[in-house]
């Protein structure tokens, strides 16, 4: 249902881009809000219309961010070029100083398109390809930082440049999904891309319906120790010594507990291409 129809149904209510301090019923709707008085409604239709338009809802200003109004609702946005968002879900603690924050970004940011939260506490950056974006080691590092100095816990996709065309929020509706699909993955990489879940992402149903794979998984003896070694010399490009260091493990006990895992899989953890099936069977 429209607002248009709303004035329709109801041309008592009126429109306005904030929520109504009175007692009358505040729906939100195309990033502004409908007011009308609760009193010339009944109580079925105060229950039926807070369904329809839950009060919960992020409300955008669709002139203030018309990058929201594009993403989400595909009204035009004429402009040119490459762009990314960069979106994010931000923990925050109970004395969150939101206004500091997102001061902080702008301050970090200042050459943003736009920049949004699409609720409580997720939120999105528009950046435009410059040739001097910050790269992924670069944003890792920046939103450490604001975690550290806002005591908050932060987990970041960088999404691909794309041409600001018709197909863009298309594109931005896949990059939505793998964020909320990878997320609860990634053990502690909080900034992460596409490439960091690529692999993860788009063999985990060709593995989930193998059979092959699902008797690899209950054969092997793949304890919370082992994972932690796969995962660590993943995340490490198979170096043993940089995995022992962030392990807490002497290079030997690792090297001998790679050992016993070859005696008793066959697989490498040495070998790249063994690693990759490993990592790929703890991660399914």
């Amino acid at each position: 249902m429209t607002i248009e129809e709303l004035v329709d149904l109801y041309p008592t209510g009126k429109i306005q881009t904030e929520k109504s301090n009175m007692s009358d019923l505040s729906l939100p709707v195309d990033g502004k809000y409908f007011i009308i008085n609760k009193d010339l409604l009944n109580e079925t239709e105060i229950r039926l219309l807070e369904k329809l338009f839950p009060s919960n809802e992020w409300v955008v200003n669709y002139q203030k961010h018309p990058w929201h109004a594009y993403l989400f609702n595909q009204i035009p946005l004429d402009i040119e070029g490459n762009f990314r968002v960069l979106q994010f879900q931000i923990k925050k603690p109970k004395e969150f100083l939101q206004l500091e924050w997102e001061k902080s970004m702008r301050d970090i940011f200042p050459d943003l398109t736009d920049f949004f939260f699409i609720s409580e506490n997720d939120g999105a950056l528009i950046e435009e390809y410059t040739g001097k974006n910050y790269s992924l080691e670069e944003l890792k590092s920046i939103f450490l930082t604001l975690d550290a100095d806002f005591d908050s816990s932060t987990t970041v996709f960088i999404g691909n440049f794309y041409v600001a065309s018709g197909g863009f929020p298309k594109l931005f509706e896949e990059e939505q999904r793998i964020f909320k699909d990878e997320r609860e993955t990634l053990r502690g990489n909080s900034t992460f891309s596409l490439s960091t879940v690529a692999l993860h992402y788009f063999t985990k149903n060709a593995m989930n319906q193998s059979a092959i794979v699902q008797a690899l998984k209950k054969q092997f003896v793949l304890t919370p120790e082992v994972q932690q070694i796969i995962l660590s010399l993943w995340h490490n490009q198979g170096n043993i010594s940089s995995a022992a260091k962030d392990l807490y493990m002497h290079r030997n006990t690792l090297h001998y507990r790679l050992e016993k895992f070859y005696e008793q899989t066959g697989l490498s953890l040495k070998q790249m291409d063994d690693l990759v099936f490993c990592y790929l069977l703890i991660t399914k």
